[in-house]
């Protein structure tokens, strides 16, 4: 567990990242634990280890003073706990797609109110999302409604373009980990 720490803290997200998704497999192949059991072992294995260094939540609070590095960090801790709780790429998917209509609306300099209703149908799509899936999307949810609320009421591009960096990196990450489709 010490390497899965260093990996983390050097920033070797790739490495670190199949290593984590080989143990991921060898405790959903366990047939000793059950299957309601997994994610708590994956917890206790792996994601709690990295948490008592490092807690997306503590991290997510200053979310837009986070320098590009540690938002990669934040990306990265955040998928690790998506896939060992099973969240669907598809599920990433549906708030990066809204994200994107977002993005390319600033980025074309479209007038600012269309952008705000964008954002607050993000933030209530993402809270209907989370009543639904709750166990899964819960870490998701979570980190990006902080960054959502702290968004001004109207965003510049480069404000949102954090919000939207960050979610893009989630999705790859959790590619990388081996999250399902």
């Amino acid at each position: 567990m010490a390497d899965f720490v260093e990996l983390f803290e050097r920033g070797d997200f790739v490495d670190l990242g199949l290593k984590i998704k080989d143990e991921f497999k060898k405790i959903d192949d366990d047939r000793a634990i059950k299957k309601h059991k997994k994610y708590d072992a994956k917890y206790d294995q792996i994601i709690k280890k990295l948490y008592e260094k490092w807690s997306p939540f503590d991290k997510s609070e200053n979310f837009f003073g986070l320098e590009e590095w540690e938002l990669n960090r934040l990306s990265f801790a955040v998928a690790v706990d998506s896939v060992a709780r099973g969240l669907k790429t598809s599920q990433i998917r549906k708030i990066l797609n809204m994200s994107n209509s977002i993005y390319r609306k600033l980025k074309n300099d479209k007038e600012d109110t269309f952008v705000a209703m964008d954002v607050a149908k993000l933030s209530y799509t993402l809270a209907y999302s989370l009543g639904r899936h709750k166990r899964e999307l819960e870490t998701l949810a979570r980190v990006l409604n902080k960054a959502i609320t702290k968004l001004p009421q109207k965003p510049s591009k480069n404000d949102y373009e954090k919000v939207h960096n960050f979610l893009q990196a989630v999705l790859a990450y959790h590619r990388l980990l081996g999250g399902s489709d």
